[in-house]
């Protein structure tokens, strides 16, 4: 298979499975997400956006060379310091009611969980080209995504200064550029004389970025239909 149709069969992996077509995210841009649905999401989702950097950096160790490159640039956004990600997210809950010591202290859902164990366990132990195609299949939907939750915040939930939207803004441009370097590198995966390329194993970068985006639908399946009481 050519890396260009396998890096199209993710892309039809991921059309299956894109986010703005689950149900939590399309009552979010209709304006009938109850706000108390709203906070659990925003209480939950900053598992795994405070879990992203130390995806980027374990499977920075394992490369080298144009792919480790790469990784730091995209952590180095994730890490920014006038405006680390995780930080962004904080007031972006802040924005919809949640207090910052809920963050910390509630228990997480079991599909969260799930969702922050599976991107750990392939960054960490997965071929290099897997773990870089389940990083492409998140940043691959983000963009719009982004766009669609600024719009509704701003219409619906009232969420109008740019620090309450400031993480969503953030990510609707970097990681555009995220996507076309992960999906540059495994499109070059064919031509690139490194052992990368040489032990990319198709059937697998399929099956591990399917895994992938099962465990980002479930975590929005377990927001969805998760009691209100006593979690914000």
């Amino acid at each position: 298979m050519k890396r260009t149709e396998l890096v199209q069969q993710l892309d039809k992996a991921i059309a299956d499975r894109n986010l703005l077509r689950h149900p939590f995210y399309r009552h979010w841009q209709a304006g009938t997400l109850r706000r108390e649905s709203l906070q659990l999401y925003a209480t939950e989702y900053y598992r795994h956006v405070e879990a992203f950097p130390g995806y980027l950096k374990v499977l920075a160790d394992r490369a080298s060379g144009a792919l480790r490159n790469l990784i730091l640039e995209n952590l180095g956004d994730e890490e920014d310091p006038a405006a680390p990600h995780p930080k962004l997210w904080r007031d972006f809950a802040a924005a919809v009611g949640v207090r910052e010591e809920v963050l910390w202290s509630s228990a997480p859902l079991y599909a969260v969980e799930v969702l922050v164990g599976t991107y750990q366990e392939i960054c960490r132990e997965k071929p290099l080209a897997e773990a870089v195609a389940a990083l492409y299949a998140y940043e691959a939907q983000v963009p719009e995504i982004a766009t669609a939750k600024m719009e509704g915040l701003r219409r619906h939930y009232g969420v109008t200064k740019a620090q309450g939207v400031a993480y969503f803004k953030v990510h609707e441009s970097a990681d555009r550029v995220h996507r076309a370097a992960w999906r540059d590198w495994l499109e070059g995966n064919g031509t690139t004389a490194t052992s990368a390329a040489q032990e990319m194993d198709e059937q697998g970068v399929l099956a591990t970025a399917q895994t992938a985006l099962d465990a980002l639908w479930g975590a929005l399946d377990a927001v969805q239909d998760a009691p209100m009481l006593g979690r914000t």
